[in-house]
């Protein structure tokens, strides 16, 4: 990865996916809280919406009717809450492990 360039909108896909294995999974116990990237590790701020909206809400369903109320830029929540998210199972650890790269230099992402 190291010297690598990422392009803006491959970020932000990469981290609704790894937001969407979350949502499946984390209030059914499936995905325990240590196994979460850090909030910080969302580079776009619409992403750390959906983020804190999943984790905030007491159930799937709540965390659900939240982000559909979402009025995000490049987000559309109804297509984000139609997908599934059971083949996303590496794309938590992806987010963490891009936030690292980023952190120590060795990944840049592309200027808009």
């Amino acid at each position: 990865m190291p010297g690598k360039t990422l392009k803006r909108i491959d970020v932000l896909r990469h981290e609704l996916k790894a937001l969407r294995y979350i949502l499946d999974n984390f209030h059914s116990g499936k995905l325990p809280p240590a196994a979460l990237p850090p909030r910080d590790d969302f580079l776009s701020e619409q992403a750390r919406k959906i983020y804190d909206a999943i984790l905030q809400a007491p159930s799937r369903g709540a965390a659900e009717a939240r982000i559909g109320e979402m009025r995000l830029d490049e987000v559309d929540a109804a297509s984000f809450l139609r997908l599934s998210g059971g083949h996303y199972y590496t794309y938590p650890a992806l987010v963490h492990e891009r936030a690292e790269a980023l952190r120590a230099g060795q990944l840049k992402i592309e200027a808009a």
